[in-house]
């Protein structure tokens, strides 16, 4: 089975065996064009495919390549119902949030809290009685970064991995760019988190373990500022996407 989770700024890839992610590849930015879709895929020797998406025009190219190479797809939301109670106005919820939360469920049951650092940053609740109630969306790091990088005196392409901070660790004002914006990145984000998460958690019963999960590809950066106990998953709506498919998926027939 191959599942695909497309979010506003990358493409995330990977190869399921029964419940078991053993593969993954991404694509980001200009680089998620349907030829280097295509590439992608032709990798895979499955032609079974589960999609989560956001992107209503990468969804549609899919489909239409499916069609083109006979490869059976589900798209998550149209082909395969979510089963979680949602609370959220349902026009306006993103597909991955919905998977993100039915997956805590899955995976851990005391989950109560989620927060996506990906293209957006997402706080997310669960009820006790398991439903989906919403949550916030802030801007993410990487869209926050490229603001910065349309600055005059700023580089023109940031990224948090090639800086090397002289004291990323340190409560000294920052002296030079790239520990000032490294710093003011994930000391910044990692302290609105914080405050958010003083404010929400004893409404939400957060004493159990594994009760607040952390996703999303920008999340390394910002856990270590963290200041209460999480769990990070990495592949959260991967894993999720696995499960509704072994549980849910009727494999359509090309179309």
């Amino acid at each position: 089975m191959i599942l695909i989770d497309v979010g506003n700024t990358s493409i995330h890839f990977a190869k399921a065996k029964g419940l078991r992610i053993v593969k993954t590849t991404s694509l980001r930015g200009k680089g998620a064009s349907l030829k280097a879709i295509e590439k992608i895929l032709s990798g895979y020797a499955e032609n079974g495919i589960v999609v989560c998406s956001v992107v209503p025009h990468i969804t549609a190219a899919l489909s239409a390549l499916a069609r083109k190479k006979q490869y059976n797809i589900s798209i998550a939301g149209k082909d395969i119902k979510i089963p979680i109670t949602c609370l959220y106005n349902k026009k306006h919820v993103g597909m991955d949030r919905l998977v993100g939360a039915f997956a805590a469920n899955v995976l851990y049951p005391h989950a109560r809290i989620i927060i996506d650092f990906g293209s957006a940053t997402t706080v997310d609740f669960i009820s006790k009685k398991k439903e989906y109630e919403g949550g916030f969306i802030l801007p993410g790091i990487g869209s926050s970064l490229r603001v910065l990088s349309e600055c005059a005196l700023l580089p023109k392409k940031i990224e948090l991995t090639q800086m090397r901070p002289s004291s990323a660790s340190s409560t000294r004002i920052p002296r030079d760019t790239d520990e000032s914006i490294y710093r003011g990145v994930t000391e910044g984000f990692s302290v609105m988190i914080n405050a958010m998460i003083k404010k929400y958690a004893p409404k939400k019963g957060t004493a159990q373990r594994k009760t607040i999960i952390i996703t999303g590809g920008d999340a390394g950066a910002v856990m270590p500022h963290l200041g209460f106990r999480a769990t990070l998953e990495p592949l959260l709506v991967l894993k999720g996407l696995t499960i509704l498919a072994d549980r849910y998926a009727r494999i359509s027939k090309p179309r």
